[in-house]
Formats: C-alpha cells, structure tokens, sequence
C-alpha cells in the first residue's frame, strides 16, 4: 500500500514538472504571435533547423526568415529552451543598438558560452565587465595585427603549397574539403598570432598531400581535437533544449568534455607561464597573450578583498577564460567566412578577375609585403567583395540582448529580463532594405559612390553586431579577412564545380553545408 502510494506521488510529481516547464518555458505568452513551441526543441525542428534526431541541419537565420513570412517582422521564438522576441527591421536594431542602459548581455551567454567559458568577456556584464573590456579591447585593435601580416601570408602560402599536391594538373579532382581546409587554416594562424604556437595542422595537412598512401590520411593534433570536442559542447547546451543548471552538469560529468577541457586548460597554463618569464617590461607585448600577461593581478588575494568596482586587472583563472574564448572567436568566425567567399567568388569568374585586376592595378604583386595599411586601404573592390560576403551569408543569426528595464519597441511591450533578438540576419537579405536583388552576390552593389546600396538603412548591415556589445574582435577579423583574400587572389582561381550547392549549416558560426570548387593556379 504505502508503494502503491509512493510511486503514485513520484509519477504525479514527474507529470506536475513536466507540465510546469511546458508551460513556463515552451508556452506562447501575451499577443505576439508566435509558433507554439515542442518540448525541448523549441521551434527548431517544427521549422526544419534540427532533424528528428535533434541533429542541427540548417542555421538559426533560416528559421528567423520563415517565421517572418508567416508572422510579419516581430514574432516569438524559441531556440530550444531559450525564447526570445525577435525584430526583423532595421529601426527595431537601431532601437535596440542605441538604449544600452535598457538593452545589456544577453542571458543566453550565460548560459551557454558561460558554460564552457566562464570568465570570458562575452559572458560578463557592470563593473567585471568593464574591468575586463579594459585588458582585452585595447588587444583586439587592428594596429595590434598588422605587425603579424607576415604570419597571415606565410599560413596561406603553406594552404596553397597543400592544394599544388593535391590538385595541380589534376583538372578531374574537385576540392570538397574547402570548410575543413579554412578552419585548420585559420587555427593555425590565429593561434601563432595570439599566442605564437603552431598548431601543426597545416604541416600535417601537407604531409598528408605529399604521401602517396592512400591510408595515410590527416589527423587533428590533441589539441584540435580537444578544442573540437569543446566547441561541441557549446553546441550541444545551446540545442537540447535543457535548463542551464542541468546543462553545467551534463558537462561536469561528461569524461571526453572534461578532458578535453582539461587539455586546453592545462596547454593555456603553459603559455601564460611562458609569456611571464620571458616579458620584458620595457618592451612591447608582440601577442594577445602576452599583452594579456601583462594585466595580470599582481596580488590576486588582495584583489579579492576589494568591492569589484576597485578592482583592476585579471586572475590567472579569468585569464585563461579570456584565452580559450579568443581561441572559439579568433579562427571559427574568419574560417566560415573564407569558405562562404569561396563558395560565392567560384560561380562569379568576373568578380575574381576584377580583384586580380584591381591588386594589379595598386602594383601588388606576389613580392609585394602586405603589411602596409594605405596599400590594403587602396584595394576598395575587394573591401565589397568582403561587405558582400558577409552581408548575404551571415555567421550569426543576429544581436542577443536581455532588458534591464521594461521597454517599448515599434508598440510591443518587451519586460524586464526578457531577451529581444535583432536578427540583422533577416535585415541583410531583406528587399525592403536593398536596392539590388539581396539574394544576389553582387559586391557592386557597395562600389563606389554612385553604388545602388552604398547608402542603405544605417542598421540594415552590421554583420558584428552593433552597440557597446558589438563584436570586440572585427577590425582584426576583417584585416585577416584582406589579407587572406588578396593572397589567394594573386595564386589561385576558384572554379565552379558539380556540388558546390551552399546550403547553410549551424555551428557557432554558420557555414556552408557544401563547397565543392575546381582551384587553378596563376
């Protein structure tokens, strides 16, 4: 009798939560319209993002762009637990952008980055923020990269040596491996500029192009592995559509997350020792790390005692936040966009030709150095070609950000914590907001002062976002972005082959599903 009692009161238990998170985290609230959301996934398989099997087959954006057509350009959405109020124009951004005493971090950083990565800027907001922003914005300017050009050429010389192996006379072999090819570039180089290790990816790359062992195929080292493993786990709380509180123990006890984790903690330990035992103090820091080194606290337990609003530098454990989320944000965002340009530049052999002609025209040759900021600054086409790219196929779905404050937006009434999102995704592919058809690759629309879009809707194109919580990392991001295309463009042609179909895939960035180009060498 008393378990027959029991089990009764636990499967009445189990039944009241389950309809107590449906209904307070999967139910339809107030009259925005919006999607009635599934059980854990959220809107996401409802609108094709994930399969049947929680696997994730398209990106947030293209969710955000159906829900539009159905529901008009404000709407609710839910990303597996997580719900938001989305807008869709561009005076909703500049709403949003502007009132940053209302509209602060997104709650949604907590609790997904600020699972893997505790202590990384992203994650934090008052005055540890602004202590943070203090040691890292100042790292992230473009005139802290240009010194490390040199680095960025030599890392896609070596790409190129490794496509020479591979499809040099060999006009039948079509390159379908462009996305992993971008991302072991892109890891290589930024890692050597931030923290002056090579990672090796692109020697093992090359090693395996020269061997004639058909078995003898590339590996990631340990620690791209562990760093892929790592960037899964973002991956996995973002989807599965479970509390952040469950999602921290899912990770704690997960034995590959852990050690992975692990890996990279103890790897990150290692470069700031190295970097504090070789700063010099009279010289200038020559990596993030060791500009990064350079802020650390100098008595951490003396630190500790003051009201944060005092404090002044980082610990060495909020130091090494900041390394691993530089490490997710350094290469994963640049490495998408080269495929994407990739992807776009093959199908148009004039918008490659007009780059090439255009580096000919400034005198930049393949023994021209790069690391002159008024040269790089002359080559306007390809600045279009890189605005172009970034506009019609954007990595993010948008800006997350929670209120402080109740709030008004184009009518809608939005509370205090609750999280809008400015899907500037929608925004940049949005006719209303574009002159020349959006859904074409055309960088001309940019060029010039008479070009069609040169003076679109301030807020219909801000691919880092925008406001005090814009992109801290975006004028490194496009210098490498430069660089990296103007090297290719002096080598190689991008062709046109049979699967080069594109097709949007969600990471933490979003990438091409398929990329499948013929490459001829200049």
């Amino acid at each position: 009798m008393i378990l027959s009692v029991l089990l009764s009161s636990i499967v009445i238990l189990i039944i009241a939560i389950y309809f107590y998170i449906k209904w307070k985290y999967y139910t339809v609230h107030g009259t925005i319209p919006g999607l009635e959301p599934e059980f854990l996934s959220g809107n996401l398989r409802q609108l094709g993002v994930v399969s049947s099997n929680r696997e994730l087959i398209d990106s947030y954006g293209y969710a955000c762009e159906k829900m539009q057509k159905v529901y008009g350009d404000i709407f609710q959405l839910w990303i597996g637990i997580n719900h938001y109020y989305v807008f869709c124009r561009p005076d909703h951004a500049q709403e949003i952008y502007t009132h940053r005493n209302i509209f602060d971090l997104a709650k949604i950083r907590t609790k997904t980055f600020g699972l893997i990565s505790e202590h990384a800027l992203v994650t934090l907001i008052g005055p540890e923020y602004k202590r943070h922003a203090k040691a890292v914005l100042p790292m992230l300017k473009k005139n802290k990269f240009i010194p490390q050009i040199p680095i960025m050429t030599n890392c896609v010389d070596k790409l190129i040596t490794i496509w020479k192996e591979r499809y040099e006379n060999k006009d039948n072999i079509i390159c379908t491996c462009i996305v992993s090819d971008s991302q072991q570039l892109m890891l290589d180089m930024f890692t050597l500029i931030a923290f002056d290790y090579d990672f090796g990816n692109l020697n093992n790359l090359l090693k395996s192009a020269k061997s004639s062992d058909s078995n003898d195929k590339f590996e990631l080292s340990d620690l791209g592995k562990a760093l892929a493993i790592w960037l899964n786990g973002f991956q996995r709380v973002t989807v599965n559509g479970m509390p952040a509180f469950i999602n921290y123990y899912l990770l704690k006890f997960d034995k590959i997350y852990q050690n992975a984790l692990k890996l990279l903690e103890n790897y990150s330990y290692k470069i700031i020792s190295k970097c504090q035992q070789e700063t010099d103090l009279n010289r200038k820091a020559i990596n993030l790390v060791a500009s990064l080194v350079s802020t650390l606290q100098e008595d951490e337990a003396a630190e500790m005692l003051k009201h944060e609003e005092d404090k002044t530098g980082l610990t060495k454990h909020e130091l090494l936040g900041e390394v691993l989320f530089l490490l997710l944000a350094g290469y994963e965002t640049t490495a998408s966009a080269i495929s994407w340009f990739i992807h776009f530049v093959s199908k148009y052999p004039e918008i490659q030709q007009k780059m090439k002609e255009e580096l000919k025209h400034n005198g930049i040759t393949k023994e021209t150095s790069l690391d002159d900021d008024d040269l790089l600054h002359k080559c306007e086409y390809i600045d279009c070609v890189i605005n172009e790219t970034l506009r019609i196929a954007p990595l993010a779905v948008g800006s997350f950000r929670t209120l402080t404050k109740d709030a008004i937006i184009d009518g809608v009434k939005v509370r205090q914590g609750e999280t809008v999102l400015a899907a500037f995704s929608v925004m940049q592919r949005d006719p209303r907001n574009w002159k020349l058809d959006p859904t074409q690759f055309i960088p001309e629309r940019f060029y010039g002062i008479d070009a069609p879009d040169r003076n679109h809707h301030s807020f219909a194109f801000l691919p880092f976002g925008g406001g005090h919580r814009v992109c801290a990392g975006q004028e490194a991001a496009r210098l490498e972005l430069k660089v990296i295309i103007i090297r290719l463009m002096q080598f190689v042609t991008f062709t046109d082959a049979p699967g080069n179909n594109g097709g949007r895939y969600q990471r933490v960035t979003v990438m091409p599903k398929e990329v499948a180009v013929s490459i001829k060498f200049d």
